[in-house]
């Protein structure tokens, strides 16, 4: 699953919960946040942001 669907999944379940009542309301706001932790763990890592990240040799520290 992509980034867009799960966003779009967890936007629908918030509209829902608006009218919901209170049991359906939790249930949905909780799947909401279901898809939200997946949106999360989806999403690259630190690391793998920096390993993806070009480098510039004319930007890099000089050694000392």
């Amino acid at each position: 699953m992509d980034t867009n669907f799960l966003k779009a999944h967890a936007e629908r379940c918030r509209s829902l919960a608006e009218n919901a009542d209170e049991f359906t309301k939790r249930r949905l706001l909780d799947l909401a946040a279901h898809y939200d932790k997946r949106l999360k763990a989806a999403e690259p890592s630190a690391a793998t942001r920096a390993l993806i990240a070009p480098v510039h040799l004319a930007e890099m520290p000089k050694q000392i």
